[in-house]
């Protein structure tokens, strides 16, 4: 089970005991979506990071907002890569899951690494109580192994991770803060 892996660590670096509960009441969640599959034969001039999906990746997408909005997993805010491919996913996603969000277009999220996504996470209001990252691989995996200290499962295209945090305030994110609740891909059966 996915959610037997988190291990705690305290701020001075020490692990806790598993299974022991930090003193929080509150957890953030983090929702880490990774584009949907990309159109490597499109004419967008070369540029990668005007490369748009192709049709499996506009289902794809269509398919995992249907399935957020299945789980009740709708972000209080939308945090994307401003790369085409990112913000088609993050669009067809939104519209399928007939969520009301606006997305919020973060160039520093392409070519992201995974400290500078904590960092971006660090600088968000807290009256968001769960944000959605739409980025790139590998620092969608990368992220979510600094923050959970496990390897997720295969980050496949338009895959997510649900991650639990187990702060107050985004300003508290820091690695092993939170644990893999959950992780959905276009075919997989949740």
């Amino acid at each position: 089970m996915v959610a037997e892996c988190y291990r705690p660590v305290l701020r001075d670096g020490a692990a806790k005991a598993p299974g022991t509960v930090l003193a929080s009441p509150t957890v953030r969640v983090l929702y880490v979506l990774r584009h949907a599959k990309s159109d490597w034969s499109a004419m967008y001039g070369g540029v990668d990071h005007e490369r748009p999906l192709n049709s499996r990746g506009l289902k794809a997408a269509r398919t995992m907002g249907r399935k957020l909005a299945h789980r009740q997993a709708l972000p209080d805010r939308i945090l994307c890569s401003s790369a085409v491919r990112t913000r088609q996913t993050s669009e067809l996603a939104v519209a399928a899951g007939n969520w009301n969000r606006t997305t919020i277009l973060e160039p520093a999220l392409y070519l992201a690494s995974p400290g500078s996504v904590v960092d971006l996470l660090r600088d968000q209001a807290d009256e968001a109580n769960s944000i959605l990252i739409v980025g790139h691989q590998p620092t969608c995996a990368e992220l979510v192994r600094r923050l959970t200290g496990d390897d997720p499962p295969r980050f496949v295209t338009a895959a997510v991770a649900c991650v639990h945090l187990d702060i107050a305030s985004w300003s508290e994110v820091e690695p092993y803060c939170g644990r893999l609740a959950w992780f959905s891909t276009p075919l997989s059966e949740d």
